[in-house]
């Protein structure tokens, strides 16, 4: 068991670094061509953090690195958190991989960053859960919480793209769209959401019987 977990905390520490790399040579590259753009360098930030790609991207560095540590208290460290990450890293590779990526043509460092943020971290992460993370430690009542995450990205997206004039993703343009459809298309996807965690949590529980929600 101690040579799983030493696996599992340096697969862990691996993944987290390959995601704060990307993150972080991300905004190198924004903060260097800004000036060019004419973009004012606060703004670097702010429209990087306006994608649902780099929150979850920044939540895998964090709860891997987290795990690298041998931390396994607070919120980082919950099982309830590991699953839904799972949940959110999943999504972010399926939707740009089948409906984003065409619009989004890269090459050279860019093409690079890309492709860990969108397929080698999500890979990576998932088979990390799903093969090297103990099992057996998800209850129900990790379901709703799991929502949390994408509807407060959601909202923020909302403003930021209130605030800017640019949104991240269509489906949340307040004004090509109107409130009400962009809402219907938050709740759509906070049901994806809810039915992807149910299932994280159904195959994390197979098997058990009578055991206490963790």
């Amino acid at each position: 068991m101690g040579g799983g977990i030493g696996l599992a905390r340096m697969v862990a520490g691996a993944i987290a670094l390959l995601a704060w790399s990307a993150i972080f040579s991300q905004l190198a590259i924004n903060f260097g061509a800004a000036p060019a753009k004419g973009i004012p360098l606060w703004r670097v930030p702010v429209d990087l953090f306006g994608y649902f790609t780099i929150w979850s991207n920044t939540l895998v560095a964090l709860v891997t690195g987290w795990f690298a540590l041998g931390k396994g208290a607070g919120l980082l460290g919950r099982p309830g958190t590991l699953g839904a990450t799972v949940v959110y890293i999943v999504v972010v590779g399926v939707i740009y991989n089948t409906l984003l990526v065409q619009y989004n043509p890269q090459v050279g460092v860019r093409l690079v960053i890309d492709t860990v943020f969108h397929t080698v971290v999500p890979l990576a992460y998932t088979l990390w859960w799903f093969v090297l993370v103990p099992r057996g430690r998800l209850g129900w009542n990790a379901l709703l919480p799991a929502l949390i995450f994408p509807t407060v990205y959601s909202f923020w997206a909302m403003g930021k793209g209130a605030v800017t004039g640019k949104y991240a993703y269509f489906f949340i343009d307040v004004g090509k769209y109107g409130a009400v459809t962009v809402l219907v298309n938050i709740a759509a996807l906070a049901l994806l959401y809810a039915v992807l965690m149910a299932g994280v949590i159904a195959w994390d529980r197979r098997g058990l019987r009578g055991t206490a929600a963790a």
